[in-house]
């Protein structure tokens, strides 16, 4: 056995030995099987004030739909004076309506401020007193609660606490709810607001979701202290996705990533969404994406009935189209990754002798010793100063290398298919050997949750493109083994060769792919809706969808570039460029940390099928249109 085959057999033995981190996130994220679908309190005191409906005949049939959680925002003056349940009035406007009475001179209008008329429920009353601490005022036989402007900590828009009697209706139907928390301005109203939340909790209340752009506490020198006693007395707090707030990756790090995913759904601002995209949209955010909160908004325009109408049909919906392994109820915290400090060296190790492997390709021993050294120093790096930013240059480097490496070193052309699909096979599991290294460095809740994230994708979808390109260059000019001189002579010699039809019809579905493929990198690419409606179709019939540029372009080029390289070693090179695009999307596919294991390994498992039998048929195409290019050619000539 050759010594090249030794060092891959120690690498796999390397990533075997440490593959009980990946089960731990394997196991971490197969427990995490329920979900919750949150409508906004608010949103339904709407639908109560616009139509003939009963908070109470509201909240049944939500609930009786699956609905299993409501959020509550802090109430504020401002926001008790619109319910009206309050009446607030300014010092001038208070005395200008006494004036013609026994009391005209009751209101002192060179005191600034407003006057609060006492609240009949004896919950409004507390809330208040226990929170702005007003004075309390006396005219006639009306009571009422003055806060002088000169009080800086609160005014008619500070937070102040959370609706009592609304707790009680969520919890009178068996719903569980969300506190919605702001950061307000000073350290006084945030200390008091968190005071009530430690008074509120309870077994079904330790959520709490941000409010506006900032986690509470930020920018304050005892915010941290605020989040630790939320924290210690058992709250735990949601992270919006790809919406995060100022201070919320701090949070983060205090509460050990104990953090809850949550997608947004709001037909309000996206109202082109129809009823069933919305379904889909939530069944993809549950099963692909270890997201276990739904936000949906009840559509606040229009007729009131017809809109909770539609919210019952969206409820109904998703707890129908969602899979079976998945069950509606308060959403769990993933179990703890702790990834033993020897796993993640066990699988350092393996990087770095998959580095030194790969660069067999440079063939000059001085350079792949410094290429294996410059990954050991990131590696001892990692360990000396504990920056999860070295792991992220290590996996990088391991996701870039392993694509191109595994395209260029199985590029061996036959035009028998046992040898094709070795050699496809071949490519396969290198690319597999590369993803299991980075996602055995990227381990954790921090990446689960999406707090810490894969660094580079951009660069994982360009460099294995320009270093096939590279190789095919070389390829077409025979570079191996010539010096400069002779390698622009080549280039001049084939710029004047003699340009065939199948020549140029390569080109342009080369030039095709490219385009194609460039305009679906990212999240701005276009889709056509017949596209969208395959795509739906894929997912419905194989609960996850695989990538497009993976089985309908990377992996069928891939092997059709083997078989011509069969015939014609050059030209065949040439499909290898677009062929790679199968293998650095699959690295990027579970490079996607916040994404399921299992969901990555089925959607990889179905591009790597399919992409092979489309290859076939690839071949197939190629054999017809190649001899009819060539018999079309022999009569023209």
């Amino acid at each position: 056995m050759s010594k090249q085959k030794w060092l891959w057999g120690i690498i796999v033995l390397l990533l075997v030995v440490s593959s009980t981190g990946i089960m731990m996130r394997w196991n971490a994220e197969q427990s995490n099987d329920s979900y919750e679908i949150v409508i906004p309190y608010d949103e339904i005191q709407t639908v109560d004030k616009n139509s003939d409906l009963t908070m109470d005949e509201i909240l049944s049939s939500l609930k009786e739909a699956g609905l299993t959680t409501v959020s509550l925002e802090p109430l504020t003056l401002k926001e008790m004076e619109k319910q009206n349940l309050i009446t607030v009035y300014k010092e001038n406007d208070l005395a200008a309506q006494l004036l013609f009475t026994p009391y005209k001179d009751a209101v002192d209008v060179t005191k600034s401020g407003s006057y609060i008329r006492v609240p009949e429920n004896t919950d409004y009353q507390k809330l208040i007193k226990d929170s702005v601490e007003p004075e309390e005022v006396q005219i006639g036989e009306e009571a009422f609660y003055f806060l002088p402007t000169s009080n800086h900590n609160f005014d008619l828009k500070t937070p102040i606490g959370y609706d009592q009697p609304a707790i009680d209706m969520i919890s009178k139907h068996g719903l569980g709810y969300v506190f919605k928390v702001a950061n307000a301005d000073n350290e006084l109203a945030n200390n008091k607001l968190v005071n009530q939340l430690l008074a509120l909790k309870d077994g079904s209340s330790g959520r709490l979701l941000g409010q506006g752009d900032e986690a509470i506490g930020f920018g304050q020198k005892k915010g941290n202290q605020l989040v630790e006693k939320l924290s210690d007395a058992g709250y735990y707090f949601y992270t919006i996705e790809s919406n995060p707030l100022k201070g919320e990756s701090k949070i983060a790090q205090i509460t050990d990533y104990n953090m809850i995913r949550l997608h947004s759904i709001n037909i309000n601002r996206q109202t082109k969404l129809k009823l069933n995209e919305s379904i889909d949209r939530t069944t993809r955010a549950v099963k692909e994406r270890n997201i276990r909160s739904i936000f949906y908004h009840i559509k606040t325009t229009g007729n009131a009935k017809e809109n909770m109408e539609q919210t019952i049909d969206y409820l109904n919906g998703v707890h129908d189209a969602m899979p079976d392994h998945f069950q509606p109820g308060e959403p769990k915290l993933f179990d703890k990754v702790a990834v033993p400090a020897w796993v993640k060296a066990a699988v350092l190790l393996a990087g770095i002798l998959f580095t030194f492997s790969v660069s067999e390709l440079i063939k000059w021993m001085p350079l792949r010793i410094a290429a294996a050294g410059f990954m050991t120093v990131l590696a001892i790096a990692y360990f000396i100063l504990k920056s999860t930013l070295f792991l992220q240059a290590f996996a990088l480097i391991i996701a870039v290398l392993a694509p191109t490496y595994a395209v260029i070193k199985s590029a061996q052309g036959s035009t028998k298919m046992s040898k094709i699909l070795v050699q496809y096979l071949k490519a396969v599991a290198i690319s597999l050997i590369g993803i299991v290294i980075v996602i055995g460095l990227l381990n954790g809740n921090a990446f689960m949750t999406g707090f810490a994230t894969f660094k580079g994708v951009k660069l994982v979808y360009l460099i294995p493109i320009m270093g096939v390109l590279l190789f095919t260059l070389i390829e077409m000019n025979r570079l191996a083994d010539q010096n400069i001189k002779k390698s622009l002579s080549n280039t001049v010699t084939l710029l004047n060769k003699e340009l065939k039809y199948w020549h140029v019809l390569l080109l342009i579905v080369v030039a095709g792919i490219g385009l194609f493929y460039i305009s679906r990198t990212g999240n701005s690419g276009s889709v056509s809706d017949l596209e969208l409606a395959f795509r739906q179709w894929l997912e419905n019939t194989l609960y996850v969808r695989p990538r497009t540029k993976e089985f309908l372009i990377g992996f069928p080029f891939f092997v059709l570039a083997l078989y011509v390289m069969g015939i014609n070693r050059k030209w065949g090179s040439i499909l290898l460029v677009p062929g790679v695009i199968g293998f650095l999307s699959i690295v990027n596919t579970f490079t996607h940390l916040h994404i399921p294991v299992a969901v990555s390994v089925l959607r990889t498992l179905y591009s790597v099928s399919l992409g092979f039998v489309i290859g076939l048929v690839f071949i197939l195409i190629f054999k017809f249109g190649y001899r009819w290019v060539s018999k079309a050619i022999a009569r023209w000539s």
